[in-house]
């Protein structure tokens, strides 16, 4: 009964809102104008004005979506109510059909399509996103289809390339599934799939009819933003971006599945409320490895590698290591691994603004799993986007006209010529400190992996006691 009343209430406002157009035009421009209006006032200056503000605009954005669904459904109440108007022009289909006549038509139609024709693969950006990194990085010449990720590094040499991404499981019954929201999903030569799901060879995994390929690989394993996202995922937005059709993530059909190879309306409302993405689902949501893991290390930890380059590129200003820690705490739940960094040298300095290095090392304890896999240790050379003041001009000329470098927010993702130089040569520098003098002082130019690391920890490792 209650409903019912707040719906009446509510379609009767509708109808008033439709008398004062401009007062309620005004406002909506007001809503959709305060993000940027918020940069330019005094108040933005305040990070914690900000934060608040921002953090505000987050739950009034997870409103849009019901009350649009709401005033569509007014608007549609409005127009079944309509009679026809025989005065109406030629055009007006109103002069031949009343509102009601109208309406059924448009459900009708609409579900025709929704059921037989709509590719939400298609209608989303990924495609677009896809294609842009195949430009990039994969095509040779133009208008070059995509790679088959299974027909990549034909001469089976090293390395062998793990492309780490997210399937989304909001709606899992698993107690540690739950609680992440999705598992890790792997896109690999030989092959896909992940532990709660299943690995099945990469040759059976089709995308609307075609092979699995290699860019498409790369975009939906930095498929950053999407309506379910993991661990970053919020509920209360995934409607909105949905509505947005803000979506980069990708539905791919289970192998064993005997199912239409393009996935529907139906996936679209599963991906705007969780229902029914599960590791038993036929259709699974993949997004990208960052939404779980931003590392790209898991599946390496997995193999239990001796030596691990982990490169840790995301935005962090306050330096809180979110990325390598979730890593660590993944490892130890997981696998019974244990590891345990030292950032203080990373650390930015507040009186400074500078951090003393850019790198560090860790040890690795494997435990003894039997079968041939005892205990071990295995080292990991951490490197870190930061700055200790002796950074060429360029760079810190560049840091103090913008003084979130490098830490600027991944959302911006237009970067002009010198954005991009200065990112450019501040990873070759960062890099470089890993071959300095004073850490390779027995070999300066080691022939292997293992020579090269095993003088790292012999300068940088504090001796663990007998």
């Amino acid at each position: 009964m209650t409903s019912c009343l707040a719906i009446e209430i509510g379609y009767r406002g509708y109808g008033l809102a439709l008398d004062i157009s401009w007062p309620a035009a005004g406002a909506a421009t007001a809503f959709l104008a305060l993000p940027a209006t918020l940069f330019l006032l005094p108040l933005s200056r305040s990070s914690r004005a900000k934060a608040v503000a921002l953090e505000s605009l987050v739950f009034a954005a997870g409103a849009v979506a019901p009350l649009f669904a709401v005033a569509c459904f007014y608007m549609f109440h409005r127009l079944a109510d309509h009679p026809v108007d025989p005065g109406a022009s030629l055009f007006n289909p109103l002069k031949y059909l009343g509102g009601g006549w109208l309406v059924a038509g448009a459900a009708f139609a609409s579900g025709l399509f929704a059921l037989f024709r709509l590719d939400i693969n298609a209608t989303g950006p990924h495609k677009v996103y896809r294609d842009a990194l195949a430009r990039t990085f994969v095509q040779t010449t133009a208008n070059q289809p995509d790679i088959p990720l299974a027909e990549t590094n034909g001469a089976c040499a090293a390395p062998y390339h793990l492309v780490n991404a997210t399937v989304n499981l909001p709606a899992s019954e698993s107690p540690v599934l739950r609680g992440r929201r999705g598992d890790f999903f792997l896109l690999s030569k030989h092959w896909t799939g992940s532990a709660s799901t299943g690995y099945y060879d990469t040759t059976k995994w089709n995308i609307g009819g075609e092979k699995l390929g290699l860019a498409t690989a790369m975009a939906v394993s930095g498929a950053a933003v999407s309506p379910r996202m993991g661990l970053a995922s919020k509920p209360t937005l995934a409607a909105l971006l949905s509505l947005l059709n803000i979506r980069l993530g990708l539905w791919v059909p289970r192998p064993t599945s005997d199912i239409a190879r393009t996935p529907g309306f139906g996936c679209l409302l599963r991906e705007m409320t969780g229902a029914g993405m599960s590791e038993t689902s036929r259709w699974l949501n993949i997004s990208d490895g960052g939404h779980i893991e931003n590392m790209g290390v898991y599946e390496l930890l997995r193999r239990r590698c001796k030596f691990i380059l982990c490169v840790d590129g995301e935005a962090d200003s306050e330096f809180t290591f979110n990325g390598q820690l979730t890593l660590v705490r993944h490892a130890q739940i997981d696998f019974g691994i244990r590891m345990e960094p030292r950032f203080d040298d990373i650390r930015l300095d507040a009186s400074s603004g500078y951090s003393r290095s850019h790198i560090q090392m860790l040890r690795i304890i494997y435990p003894d799993e039997g079968e041939g896999r005892s205990a071990a240790v295995g080292l990991m050379l951490y490197l870190k986007l930061s700055l200790t003041g002796n950074e060429a001009e360029l760079l810190q000329r560049y840091r103090k006209l913008h003084p979130e470098f490098p830490h600027q927010p991944t959302a911006d993702q237009f970067y002009d010529e010198e954005q991009f130089e200065a990112y450019r040569q501040l990873g070759v520098h960062v890099a470089e400190g890993a071959f300095c003098s004073a850490l390779l002082n027995s070999d300066p130019f080691p022939a292997t992996v293992n020579s090269w690391f095993r003088q790292l920890a012999g300068n940088m490792l504090e001796p663990t006691p007998i």
